[in-house]
């Protein structure tokens, strides 16, 4: 078998080839035309520029016999003898740079003529200095030294016109060096292009057509289409997998078929689940649209018809609270988190209660696919709640009348009205005051927590500055915190001033908060009061150094009748209720109540008022 990687890896290893072929020419022709141009700068051009400085030389040399003939002037000689040395200079130059042999017997005669033409000048610097043979020293110029510097000249210039001759010769070499490469590269590309277009050609058709081919099919079997089969054509990668995708298919098709009854049954078991619950049930997709409800769903929703599925709430629900509760909020709601709020619907005349309980639907990766929605019927469970509560406020309003007459007469006989008494009576009336004061406060927070919870509360609008607010709240505790010996710091941020609200009420709050904290902490503890801005709402922290509260009790604490108490307290705190009306009256403010807590470093009680605008 001819795998791809055989494939590909021939068609790399021709382009290798060429390419290596290619440049081992080029290295070859680069090489001669390095070499011929070495030769011109070494040799030929050193040549031709010490010819040229001899020549000149010469002319000096020439032109100062002249001046000497004429004017016998010693500084023409010493011209004479600077320029001799400048010829010997570059005579070495122009010998040492012979590039080819037709130049040594030139340099050769140089040398010779010049050595004559030194000799001869010597002889004539004799004639000048003699005074009986000055008169020759012209004719011995003219006869002797002039045909000696000429002869020299004529070589320097053969010299010179033989290197130009060389340079251009090796130029045209160069020149012919250079086309020759160019065609070499010219044919190496046409040659690399031809084999690349015909591996890509190849590969082509024995990769890239097998593998669109395996894609169009895949796309066909994704959309649910089993009985598609690849044609094998190649014995490579592509052709087993081909192979494998064709087993692999059948196999699913083989599946499909056997469990399409199973998953019908196991489709029409869940809906008959869904149907045959009392509660109503609603499952929307991720466009919010509804795509399975009950025979339940259907009549709280009021729908006569069965051309709902896969339309959109909006056009199906009428109500517009539960059409914000199914397609607003659905999506972004956590997965098995419970509302406190309850949805009322009026049908037939009367009012039905349901609290909704949501689960998200998601894939193995995370993404929600739809919201299943319960609809719980608590309407049961708020009527015997109403039906407490009634009680409890009637029960309550009763206790009032006989708790007043009770209290009056025991401060009567604690007063010693009606005659005086004893130790021993004075110790039983304050008990029974004791446990009569505390009856009546109970009664009173029954009264006020069944008062707020029926929808009665009707809050105060009104600008309270805070500092005002703090007195008022602490007033009735000032006198037992000196008992108990606790300490109290007051922290008001200078940026808070007033808020909005109920006085009577916010200060109430504060009260039991702070009274909370006095009744949990030992004697020479602390409390810290803290109040300051927080964007538009203003936090209120109590915070003591008491025992604190276990982390199990933090979350029910809030609620009615939940008291803390410890074994070691001495006289029974109340019965649970002052929490539960301070949760109620912060959020009918629109603020919130929270508690931080670690047992034995103490707690912190939070709760936020909205700030009066300026």
């Amino acid at each position: 078998m001819k795998s791809l990687r055989y494939k590909i890896g021939l068609g790399y290893f021709s382009l290798l080839c060429v390419f290596l072929v290619t440049s081992v020419v080029l290295l070859y022709y680069f090489s001669q035309v390095s070499t011929s141009v070495s030769r011109i700068l070494s040799g030929n051009v050193r040549s031709v520029v010490a010819a040229q400085y001899m020549v000149r030389a010469l002319e000096r040399q020439e032109n100062a016999l002249r001046v000497l003939l004429a004017t016998r002037d010693t500084v023409a000689r010493a011209r004479i003898e600077s320029d001799e040395q400048e010829f010997h200079r570059w005579f070495q130059i122009a010998a040492g740079s012979v590039a080819v042999p037709e130049e040594q017997p030139i340099i050769n005669s140089i040398a010779v003529d010049y050595r004559s033409f030194v000799s001869a000048t010597d002889s004539l610097y004799s004639l000048l200095r003699s005074a009986r043979t000055r008169r020759g020293a012209s004719q011995f110029h003219e006869t002797s030294v002039q045909p000696i510097l000429n002869k020299l000249k004529r070589s320097c210039f053969r010299l010179l016109e033989m290197n130009q001759d060389g340079i251009m010769a090796t130029d045209q070499r160069v020149r012919q060096l250079s086309e020759d490469a160019s065609k070499v590269v010219y044919i190496t590309a046409v040659l690399v292009v031809l084999l690349s277009l015909g591996a890509t050609i190849q590969f082509t058709r024995s990769v890239l057509r097998p593998a669109e081919k395996l894609t169009q099919m895949v796309r066909q079997i994704a959309q649910g289409q089993l009985d598609q089969k690849i044609e094998s054509t190649t014995d490579d990668e592509i052709g087993e997998l081909s192979r494998e995708f064709n087993k692999m298919t059948e196999r699913l098709r083989q599946y499909e078929e056997l469990n399409i009854a199973q998953l019908i049954a196991e489709k029409k078991k869940s809906e008959a689940i869904v149907e045959s619950m009392a509660d109503p049930l609603i499952v929307t997709d991720q466009q919010k649209r509804l795509v399975l409800m009950n025979q339940a769903a259907k009549s709280m929703l009021h729908i006569r018809w069965d051309d709902w599925y896969n339309k959109p709430i909006d056009d199906v629900v009428q109500d517009e609270t539960l059409g914000k509760l199914l397609g607003e909020n659905a999506l972004h709601h956590e997965a098995g988190k419970e509302q406190d709020a309850l949805l009322t619907l009026v049908k037939e005349g009367k009012m039905f209660y349901f609290r909704a309980r949501r689960t998200t639907i998601t894939n193995e990766r995370g993404e929600v696919q739809g919201v299943v929605t319960l609809f719980q019927d608590v309407t049961r469970f708020k009527n015997l709640d109403q039906l407490k509560s009634d009680f409890i406020a009637a029960v309550s309003h009763e206790l009032r009348t006989p708790l007043t007459s009770l209290n009056m007469s025991l401060d009567i006989f604690s007063n010693e009205i009606l005659g005086s008494i004893n130790e021993r009576q004075r110790d039983l009336l304050l008990t029974a005051k004791d446990d009569a004061e505390r009856l009546t406060k109970l009664v009173k927070e029954l009264l006020e927590l069944a008062r707020l919870e029926s929808g009665r509360y009707k809050m105060v609008k009104q600008s309270i500055d805070v500092h005002d607010l703090v007195d008022a709240g602490l007033k009735p505790l000032r006198l037992p915190l000196r008992e108990k010996q606790i300490g109290l710091d007051i922290h008001v941020d200078s940026a808070v001033q007033h808020i909005v609200g109920d006085e009577q009420h916010l200060s109430w709050v504060l009260t039991n908060l702070v009274s909370n904290a006095l009744r949990y902490t030992q004697a020479l503890g602390q409390i810290t009061l803290d109040v300051r801005r927080e964007n538009s709402m203003v936090r209120f922290t109590v915070e003591d150094t008491g025992r604190g509260i276990p982390p199990d009790a933090l979350d029910s604490i809030f609620e009615r009748f939940v008291q803390i108490n410890h074994p070691n307290d001495s006289t029974p705190g109340g019965v649970g209720l002052g929490l539960a009306i301070a949760r109620q009256v912060v959020e009918a403010h629109g603020g919130r109540i929270w508690v931080e807590s670690e047992v034995g470093k103490g707690s912190r009680f939070h709760f936020t008022i909205p700030q009066a605008e300026a």
